[in-house]
């Protein structure tokens, strides 16, 4: 019997991201890219969601090209991958900035992603932060400031594109709008209590 896509997606950024740690710790990075995807899983999203979040990284940070997911994964996954990835040749903050922006108009599942993905960082932050302290915030670019500009600035824009799902409800199935807030809401509480 074949393997499935999900499963697919798993080997494939296992393999993508072989050897890549999280920041400032020995834990290798794939970890990230699992957690998000399994948190997509259960929460009920589609198949296609589940295995952008798998993949979200693998564009930004490996060798993977959007062409070779788009062959393999079909053109939904790619879509949000790219939805989801930052332009590496831009200085920090303006790749930040630009995907601040770009959340406002981009598309729910993009918005998912991104949200399970800022989710599970800040859950790994907040654990790390209960052994560290402040220190934490050395292993980021700009420290503690630029972080909370950051999150509060991307929770705003995926506020704004809730409050426009909202007003255009009838374009969007009711199951990916309860996804979107489930998240939304989580990453609202860990940015509140973080920043």
């Amino acid at each position: 019997m074949r393997k499935n896509r999900i499963e697919e997606a798993i080997e494939l950024a296992a393999i993508a991201h072989k050897g890549q740690l999280r920041k400032g710790t020995d834990t290798p990075y794939i970890i990230h890219p699992f957690a998000v995807g399994f948190m997509l899983m259960d929460a009920g999203c589609s198949e296609s969601v589940v295995i952008a979040g798998i993949l979200h990284d693998t564009v930004e940070d490996t060798e993977l090209t959007l062409e070779f997911i788009r062959k393999n994964f079909g053109t939904a996954v790619a879509d949000i991958v790219e939805g989801c990835s930052e332009n590496k040749d831009l200085k920090w903050t303006a790749r930040k900035t630009e995907r601040i922006e770009a959340l406002k108009t981009a598309t729910t599942e993009v918005c998912i992603v991104t949200c399970a993905d800022k989710l599970h960082n800040l859950r790994t932050v907040l654990s790390e932060f209960e052994d560290i302290g402040d220190a934490i915030w050395d292993r980021f670019h700009g420290g503690y400031e630029s972080q909370s500009w950051y999150y509060r600035s991307i929770l705003d824009s995926l506020n704004r594109h809730r409050h426009q799902t909202y007003a255009n409800i009838a374009e969007c199935d009711n199951k990916t709008i309860e996804q979107f807030s489930f998240f939304f809401q989580q990453l609202n509480q860990i940015v509140t209590f973080l920043f």
